[in-house]
């Protein structure tokens, strides 16, 4: 596929999603402190003390109780991300990034397509399809372990953070109703912060062990982030300025008569006299050396491009001929540079049309905020008073902790100023880090309500109802907005790009039949679903308008049926009429029911919103080799499965 592929489609299909009706086709001192200072017991001396033939405890006593926690608390976040993790319809972006990914596993052909973003979740999608199948649950499979694993990352700050501060973090990590929705949705956001907070944790546990393996590890993470989603550059400049405030307040707040510079000097001298400076030089050559190569391996593998034709340049041809590496990095080199170009050059329309940017900015930043006030109120609730908490409640506050609120407040602030489409999602960006000063917020707490459990009644009442009240707004907003609603109208989290109608059921024939079934499976009809002139390449049908139609190939592709266009309703109802076009289904914008319907005698029509709201399209579908089959009539299926 050439470069025309994604640019016929970004111009075709929006930028990242569809914005809307409009826009369809478009210090160490401080941490070190940590323990001394912090009133509640610390995880390394949280052990059992029951004996160890105690039956199944007994067989989990090296296992301190912090971690036990920590791993129920993965485990309950794995069933709830896996439970009807393929009832939901397939969202604009999930349609788009699917059928790519099944396109790659068929044609063994890849390249970045930035207009899909990056290009992980196709690696490990092509694998997935392959072994279990290519449906709506294997598609958000990968998402899901690793949104599900993520509250294991609060392990990684355990010689900073104590053990119900620990459990907090992950708590909201696993149970925060926006981090649960995105978990289930095959997006790369949730990958990005994901990636990028472990390497985080891991760089901080290579200050706490002084092991430059964790470094590495690190960047492998980060590298994971880059292949992930083109904002994990942003991650890495929100990093230096979190750093800088730290540093900041480290000269500022020296803990004595000493000035900043003092200080600095006696930090300086002090490492200058154990080694020679020319140590840490090489040190850092041969470490920076190493870091570098492991970031560029990843990268270049997830990015270069794939080709089954053994003549031309692609991964696998230049690990089998290594003198074809030089062209394989060029031409990955310039797909990356066009595709960042793209995501950070201003190419995109915004999704908030305003008069001007600020007017925009507010508008995403409104619906970043409704997002969060109504499915991560309790996190970020929680993430003012942990930072509070930290930041003036301290003798000495954690720069851990500091460094995630920072992380987070400016996300919250900031992506709304990168982003082209109004959306929820960008509020991932912001609630991963901070879950850190949310679980110090929430276990600060649940630490006054024991203190009142026996003192004050009064105290030990309110805090114990706030804790009751924040389980039972998770709970609820999960229960409401995750699982029950999750395609609806009020629900903030909701992307206008996602159907509001399952019409999955309309396409069930193609499950049944479509194998056996001779000619066009499914047929497009309408000049807003059909382009006057077919794609050369790209998602198939290359005849579809994939801005008015995603996901709708999606489904074609999963079912392994054929699909065909025809733009003009006169024609596509004389060619239904004569018999010379014989399709399962067919697909048009709901005002040409009238005009099909007279031509699809034997059809059942139902109607169904191929968007947040509007859109609505109608489906005609074929009930008669159900008729002439045993069954009466096709169970509706909630996924779809390919041959």
């Amino acid at each position: 596929m050439s470069r025309s592929d994604s640019e016929s489609d970004a111009a075709d299909g929006g930028a990242e999603g569809v914005a809307g009706p409009e826009a369809a086709d478009s210090d160490a001192d401080g941490d070190s402190a940590a323990a001394g200072d912090s009133a509640r017991e610390s995880p390394a001396n949280d052990r059992s003390s029951r004996d160890p033939d105690d039956g199944l405890a007994g067989r989990f006593d090296r296992v301190d109780r912090t971690t036990r926690w920590v791993l129920g608390i993965v485990a309950a976040g794995l069933l709830a991300r896996l439970a009807l993790l393929g009832h939901r319809v397939a969202h604009y972006d999930e349609g788009r990034v699917a059928w790519w990914s099944t396109y790659f596993l068929d044609s063994g052909e890849f390249h970045y397509r930035y207009i899909i973003h990056g290009p992980l979740v196709q690696h490990v999608n092509k694998f997935l399809f392959d072994a279990l199948g290519a449906n709506d649950f294997t598609m958000r499979l990968f998402v899901a372990l690793v949104g599900a694993a993520l509250p294991l990352a609060a392990l990684l700050f355990r010689e900073h953070l104590d053990g119900d501060e620990i459990v907090g973090t992950a708590f909201f990590l696993a149970f925060s109703p926006l981090l649960l929705y995105y978990s289930r949705f095959f997006r790369s956001t949730l990958l990005a912060a994901a990636f990028a907070f472990v390497a985080f944790g891991l760089l901080v546990r290579a200050y706490d062990e002084r092991s430059v393996w964790y470094v590495y590890g690190a960047v492998v993470l980060v590298a994971l982030a880059f292949t992930a989603k083109e904002n994990a550059a942003v991650y890495l400049l929100v990093w230096v300025g979190a750093t800088a405030l730290l540093l900041d307040q480290t000269l500022f707040r020296t803990g004595g008569d000493r000035s900043g510079f003092e200080w600095a000097r006696e930090r300086f001298d002090d490492l200058r006299g154990r080694r020679p400076l020319a140590d840490y030089v090489a040190d850092f050559v041969w470490h920076g050396t190493v870091a570098l190569f492991l970031f560029l391996a990843v990268t270049l593998y997830f990015y270069a491009p794939r080709s089954p034709d053994t003549a031309a340049v692609g991964f696998w041809q230049a690990v089998v001929n290594p003198t074809l590496f030089p062209d394989l990095f060029d031409r990955t080199l310039d797909d990356v540079v066009r595709g960042y170009s793209y995501w950070f050059g201003g190419t995109t329309d915004a999704g908030c049309r305003k008069d001007n940017i600020i007017d925009a900015y507010l508008c995403f930043l409104g619906q970043e905020v409704h997002a969060m006030a109504q499915s991560a109120l309790a996190l970020t609730l929680m993430a003012v008073v942990g930072f509070l908490a930290e930041r003036w409640g301290r003798v000495r506050s954690r720069g851990v902790v500091l460094f995630c609120a920072y992380w987070g407040f400016v996300s919250v602030v900031g992506y709304p100023l990168g982003t082209d489409i109004a959306n929820a999602w960008i509020a991932v960006n912001a609630l991963v880090p901070l879950a850190v000063p949310a679980g110090v917020g929430i276990a600060l707490v649940a630490d006054r309500a024991r203190d009142a459990l026996h003192t004050d009644s009064v105290r030990f009442g309110i805090t114990a109802f706030a804790l009751v009240l924040i389980a039972g707004y998770m709970a609820g907003s999960a229960g409401w907005y995750v699982y029950m609603n999750d395609t609806t109208d009020d629900n903030e989290l909701v992307q206008y790009a996602q159907p509001a109608d399952d019409f999955r059921p309309s396409m069930a024939v193609l499950e049944d039949h479509a194998a056996d079934h001779e000619g066009v499976d499914v047929l497009f009809v309408g000049n807003s679903y059909v382009r006057d002139n077919p794609r050369d390449a790209g998602i198939e049908p290359t005849c579809t308008s994939i801005g008015n139609t995603l996901p709708l190939q999606w489904y074609v592709e999963a079912y392994g049926a054929e699909g065909d266009c025809i733009q003009d309703a006169e024609t596509a109802a004389q060619q239904l009429q004569d018999g010379d076009v014989d399709p399962l289904v067919v697909i048009a914008p709901n005002e040409l029911e009238t005009d099909l319907a007279p031509a699809l005698e034997g059809y059942d029509a139902d109607e169904h919103r191929l968007r947040h709201y509007g859109s609505e399209a109608v489906f005609f579908s074929d009930r008669s080799p159900d008729e002439s089959s045993d069954a009466s009539a096709v169970e509706p299926r909630a996924l779809a499965v390919r041959d």
